[in-house]
């Protein structure tokens, strides 16, 4: 059969002698040779000047016209921004065709005060330490490898919610069948609830979906109903303070193809199992300024939140209490200095007051202090968690900074009644081998959720061939947020 061709006037390219193409308009030009990157290496030239002619189906196919080679790039660059209130972190991940995804390049850089309880305070400084610790990741992966159109960044705040969105579709087919078309429009219908001013959504997940009011199912496609209701957990937060971060960003010499994150998610995609996400799993990710807490369930997110506490606020709980510069008590929480002297029968550590007088402070009273805060924490993600009665059968992950203290997984224990696992990076792989800690679990699981969006835009799977090969085109004009939602309402775990 003669291959169809389609020729709109516009700008003329010619790629070669061998494909004749005629895009939409003249800008997509430079979008069309990065994504048919590969031809290049066949020493394929770009002129202009004559008329083109879109040959459908080769663009879609190798030059074989084997169906199962699409024209995506064998490997993908994918950057994690983490711009958190103890550092800014940047991995660059590269992955396979096959989804294996390696960490090239990491860079690093202490906050010093820039950010507090995870919201942006000092700008010019945020960006000081952004450039650099871009340049450093980059540097490590090989100069020029971060990829525009796949940079994720994790957001966090105090003022960051959620809400469980409900939508519902009646069956109107014949046969009662649910189709993907009923599904996605009771998605769409669940996530329509107005959101507070100044609020706009970042992420949203399904958590279940219900048949005829009465059968929960994960799956209702081909299910026989009359009515489907799709219930999608939706996360939001204050506009202007997710806009801090993607100008940051922006101003880091990166255009608009950003997709920020809730960094709760991230760190379920960087530490939590195949087998927590099916039978019940609770997420405390405890970072310097924030604690962030969701729940997951059949692989739907039934709870999400964030407590704008973290260990700064054990750090001044112990400066307070036991009159030390706040330096110092830091010191304690990252070294753990205090546990080793107990281990070793010693009961009083020697420091110096904010004075700077040496006296001997009870190693139990530095105890009693990091435990009442903790405990304080997890007791209000512990009345969320009974208040949504979620069941939590596998037990609980705890990651960030504060799952390095020796304590933690005793009080989280003792105040969940289940039991806890430290939250270090899953499957992690690549040239830094400094980042297997629960420190370093957003940062991962950001990269891994990048590599999930990357597949899922490039797949396409249900579409023709044409239509993939456009969407690829509309990739390059649309902003990611549109994107991405045209791309699936809501996302599985």
């Amino acid at each position: 059969m003669r291959r169809p061709e389609v020729a709109i006037p516009c700008n003329d390219i010619i790629i070669g002698d061998r494909l004749k193409i005629n895009p939409p308009i003249v800008g997509i030009i430079q979008g069309m040779v990065e994504k048919l990157r590969f031809f290049m290496s066949d020493g394929w030239k770009f002129h202009q000047g004559e008329s083109i002619f879109c040959c459908l189906s080769f663009i879609c196919f190798s030059e074989n016209n084997n169906p199962g080679l699409l024209m995506f790039q064998s490997r993908n660059y994918i950057t994690a921004i983490e711009i958190g209130t103890s550092k800014v972190c940047v991995l660059i991940g590269e992955s396979d065709k096959d989804g294996n995804l390696a960490v090239v390049g990491h860079g690093e850089r202490a906050c010093l005060g820039a950010v507090s309880k995870g919201e942006i305070a000092d700008v010019s400084m945020v960006l000081e330490l952004l450039s650099a610790t871009i340049d450093e990741a980059d540097s490590l992966a090989g100069n020029d490898v971060i990829d525009h159109d796949n940079i994720f960044v994790a957001v966090t705040a105090s003022d960051i919610s959620s809400f469980q969105g409900v939508g519902n579709v009646f069956i109107t087919s014949p046969d009662r069948r649910i189709t993907e078309e009923d599904v996605n429009e009771a998605v769409k219908n669940a996530q329509v609830k107005p959101l507070s001013r100044g609020h706009v959504a970042i992420n949203s997940f399904d958590s279940y979906y219900q048949i005829d009011g009465i059968r929960k199912i994960r799956n209702p496609l081909d299910q026989v109903a009359d009515k489907l209701e799709a219930f999608i957990h939706v996360i939001h937060g204050d506009e202007n303070r997710i806009e801090n971060y993607l100008s940051a960003i922006r101003d880091a010499g990166f255009d608009e193809g950003v997709l920020p994150v809730f960094s709760g998610v991230a760190s379920a995609f960087g530490v939590l199992t195949e087998d927590e996400k099916e039978h019940g799993v609770l997420l405390v990710e405890m970072g310097a300024g924030t604690t962030e807490y969701l729940a997951v369930y059949n692989f739907g997110m039934l709870l999400s939140g964030v407590l704008p506490v973290g260990l700064e606020h054990v750090a001044n709980d112990l400066a307070v209490g036991l009159d030390l510069h706040i330096g110092q008590a830091r010191r304690l929480l990252n070294e753990g200095e205090y546990y080793r002297l107990k281990k070793a029968g010693k009961p009083t550590l020697e420091m110096r007051t904010s004075s700077g007088a040496l006296r001997r402070v009870p190693v139990t009273s530095i105890e009693r202090i990091i435990d009442v805060r903790m405990r304080e924490i997890f007791q209000i993600i512990n009345a969320r968690v009974k208040k949504e009665d979620i069941l939590i059968n596998t037990g609980g992950v705890i990651s960030g900074g504060g799952a390095l203290l020796p304590q933690t997984t005793d009080v989280f224990k003792n105040v969940f009644e289940i039991p806890v696992r430290i939250g270090n990076p899953l499957d992690l792989t690549g040239a830094s081998t400094d980042l297997n800690s629960p420190r370093y679990s957003t940062a991962w699981g950001l990269l891994r959720y990048g590599e999930y969006i990357t597949r899922a835009r490039e797949s396409r799977s249900s579409k023709g061939a044409w239509e993939r090969c456009m969407d690829s085109v509309d990739n390059i004009l649309k902003p990611v947020f549109k994107n991405f939602s045209e791309l699936k309402n809501a996302i599985k775990f």
